[in-house]
């Protein structure tokens, strides 16, 4: 009998303990979820070419947008208007970094202006995010940040409305993109529940 008491209580503290998030201020807090090895970005390599998937919680959109100045009535109400969504960035290069993905093979300007045009307006089409493997959702909000070839990297942000009166992700998040220009199919990413509670908290 004391063995299984002592059993239980041990179990009991482990879940406890691994229940328990981290405290980190704002440089280790945005390092800690832009690190692939907690589960919050994901880099997908196919035939000379890397997706990179950035899950974004909302105090991390805060943090960015704020600049690290604090206030916290702009605060609030960025944090009201972020909830029950879930964010991401889907960023997007050749491996070798030599050129532009916008001006990749290209043969015309008529052809860079294609490919723009479906960046900035038809790429959202084919993203999609399944919630807890039963609910598909499809972006709420969508945007393709031009870097003007400044960089070899491209990045296409998303945002979804969660199911229900959820207020933030508790379940698997399996983010899907179907690339129709570069001819890679398609490339899904996926963020665990379990990574998920274990976001740690931001001291701001």
């Amino acid at each position: 009998m004391k063995k299984v008491v002592s059993r239980s209580l041990f179990l009991l503290i482990l879940g406890t303990l691994c229940s328990c998030r981290k405290e980190l201020k704002a440089p280790e807090y945005v390092k800690y979820l832009q690190d692939e090895r907690y589960g919050f970005r994901k880099v997908v390599k196919i035939e000379g070419w890397e997706y990179a998937f950035q899950y974004k919680p909302a105090e991390m959109i805060m943090l960015i947008e704020s600049k690290g100045v604090k206030n916290d009535s702009i605060k609030n109400k960025r944090m009201k208007e972020l909830e029950g969504t879930a964010w991401f960035n889907i960023s997007f290069r050749l491996s070798s970094g030599k050129v532009s993905s916008m001006r990749y093979n290209l043969s015309s300007i008529e052809d860079y202006d294609k490919r723009y045009d479906y960046f900035l307006n038809h790429a959202k089409k084919h993203i999609r995010l399944v919630y807890g493997g039963t609910d598909t959702l499809f972006p709420m909000s969508y945007l393709f940040e031009n870097n003007y070839n400044l960089t070899p990297q491209e990045t296409m942000i998303v945002g979804f409305r969660l199911p229900g009166e959820m207020r933030t992700p508790e379940q698997n998040m399996q983010l899907i993109y179907e690339d129709e220009i570069f001819g890679n199919g398609i490339i899904k990413a996926l963020f665990k529940k379990s990574d998920l509670k274990r976001i740690p908290e931001l001291i701001y």
